[in-house]
């Protein structure tokens, strides 16, 4: 399924919501988060996406495409955001060297880093199709 799309986005919440490993990880997790993708018209991304999710105790009880007001958010190339997703990019080694930039309390994010760990490897189990040179 296209990366970024709704269909992507409920199939998140739903593996998510469905991976006991995750929510044991994310059970003081309740804060919403929006991730932005940027453009990379000369990589063949020629538009940015904006698509969120909000989370209570973990699980996930809302997945969306656009802007809102959340918690959290995350900004980055789609480069980057490829590069996490498939496990090539620590999303915490992101955020340190400024690929993945974090508006919200940092320090409060970094307490989660073993649920988003989970969290990366329940969304890898995704069949996901990306755009551009990014595409397989």
């Amino acid at each position: 399924m296209k990366f970024g799309s709704m269909e992507y986005m409920e199939e998140v919440k739903r593996r998510s919501n469905a991976d006991e490993e995750y929510q044991r990880l994310a059970k003081d997790e309740s804060d919403s988060y929006l991730m932005i993708i940027k453009a990379e018209p000369d990589r063949g991304i020629p538009g940015t996406l904006t698509i969120g999710y909000a989370a209570d105790h973990g699980t996930i009880t809302e997945a969306w495409i656009g802007e809102r007001k959340t918690d959290f958010v995350l900004q980055g190339s789609y480069g980057v955001w490829v590069r996490i997703l498939t496990g090539k990019l620590d999303p915490n080694k992101a955020m340190m060297m400024r690929k993945l930039k974090v508006k919200g309390n940092l320090l409060q994010l970094l307490r989660t880093a073993d649920a988003t760990i989970r969290w990366l490897q329940v969304l890898q189990t995704i069949p996901t199709e990306f755009e551009g040179d990014y595409a397989d």
